[in-house]
């Protein structure tokens, strides 16, 4: 599922109301918005979610009096990015059901049903990536230019969590996007950047799938095509599926109490996002996302295990004093070279050990 955040729903107010974006963010219930938008989060399926986000809409009233109006323009682009269509006809009968849940008759339930009756879903097909990559980025372009979110990592206390491999991931994404002409930076770069980055838990998983740069890249090409040639000149702005990765890799690191967000986080959230082209990407050459995260995960928790244990030997130290925390960050990095040591040489046996198994040769012999 593709989900709107705050900037896109602010682009799309933008247009409807045909102010500037300074206007629309003094005009309008920054908080109303969040709110609703978490619980779109938190349900499941489109018709529900977009009855979630109608009737939470048309009951915040963020938009104040032409917030009908924005409402249903935010659920048609909602419902348009998940590859379906609403029918809005006859118009009477949506006016009745805004006017039911603005007075409190109706709400969300009310709402999916009435959505679910009137939702045309699409079958992918490249040519539905590529529009609806085109249709993200005029909307990413608008949410770029509010004050809020242009260079929107300086200052931002998520992109300051991320660690110096995350953000150079990002970096090699931007080059990855360049190279191809393209105007974005979508998920498929963002795997392409993991990568190409050649170090670390989440590329060694990928190397080990098979899971190469040219392999990726000829499918980019395939789904997506090339760009323009000299068309991704300047600065290149990140489609919302690639913000939402961000978003859920800030929270995956949060809830597996890791201090800075890894190149590991940047690909579980390409993972969970399975309809994103990097997701897609994944499932045509490995197994299935599914699997990919599961040795993602057993590799991340068995480095977490190892720092945990280098965390609670200090912390058992009667000598702990001011130093610890310098202590503890050095004994981590040396820890991490030994891990990555090991796991190169871990991958250097097993290859040796399946070779030989290849030579009719029994490896436990």
């Amino acid at each position: 599922m593709r989900y709107l955040g705050r900037y896109d729903v602010l682009a799309i107010a933008a247009r409807v109301l045909r102010c500037d974006s300074d206007d629309v963010v003094r005009r309008s219930n920054l908080d109303a918005i969040d709110r609703v938008l978490d619980g779109v989060r938190l349900t499941g399926g489109l018709a529900e979610s977009a009855g979630v986000l109608l009737a939470g809409l048309v009951r915040a009233r963020p938009f104040g009096g032409a917030n009908r109006v924005v409402a249903v323009a935010v659920v048609l682009q909602f419902v348009s990015l998940n590859r379906a269509e609403l029918e809005l006809e006859p118009v009477a009968d949506v006016d009745d059901l805004l006017d039911r849940i603005a007075a409190g008759d109706a709400g969300h339930h009310e709402a999916a049903a009435f959505i679910r009756s009137r939702l045309e879903h699409h079958p992918v097909s490249a040519e539905d990536l590529q529009e609806r990559l085109r249709v993200e980025l005029v909307l990413d372009e608008e949410a770029l230019t509010f004050d809020l979110v242009q260079d929107w990592w300086r200052g931002d206390p998520m992109y300051e969590q991320f660690s110096e491999p995350a953000r150079r991931v990002i970096v090699l994404a931007q080059e990855e996007a360049r190279s191809l002409d393209h105007v974005y930076v979508g998920t498929e770069h963002l795997l392409l950047g993991l990568i190409t980055l050649g170090q670390g838990v989440a590329t060694r998983v990928l190397a080990d799938l098979g899971i190469t740069a040219p392999a990726v890249r000829d499918l980019v090409v395939e789904i997506i095509g090339r760009g323009r040639s000299g068309a991704a000149a300047g600065t290149i702005p990140f489609t919302p599926r690639a913000k939402s990765t961000f978003e859920f890799a800030w929270g995956e690191a949060r809830a597996r109490g890791a201090e800075q967000v890894g190149p590991e986080h940047l690909l579980l959230g390409v993972l969970h996002d399975g309809d994103g082209v990097g997701g897609q990407i994944v499932t045509k050459l490995a197994e299935s996302t599914d699997e990919v995260r599961r040795k993602l995960e057993k590799r991340m928790n068995w480095r977490q295990r190892s720092e945990d244990l280098v965390t609670g030997m200090l912390a058992e130290d009667p000598a702990n004093t001011w130093t610890t925390y310098g202590r503890r960050h050095h004994l981590l990095a040396e820890l991490n070279a030994v891990l990555e040591e090991n796991e190169r040489l871990h991958e250097q046996v097993a290859k040796l050990r399946d070779l030989l198994r290849r030579h009719d040769i029994d490896p436990d012999s």
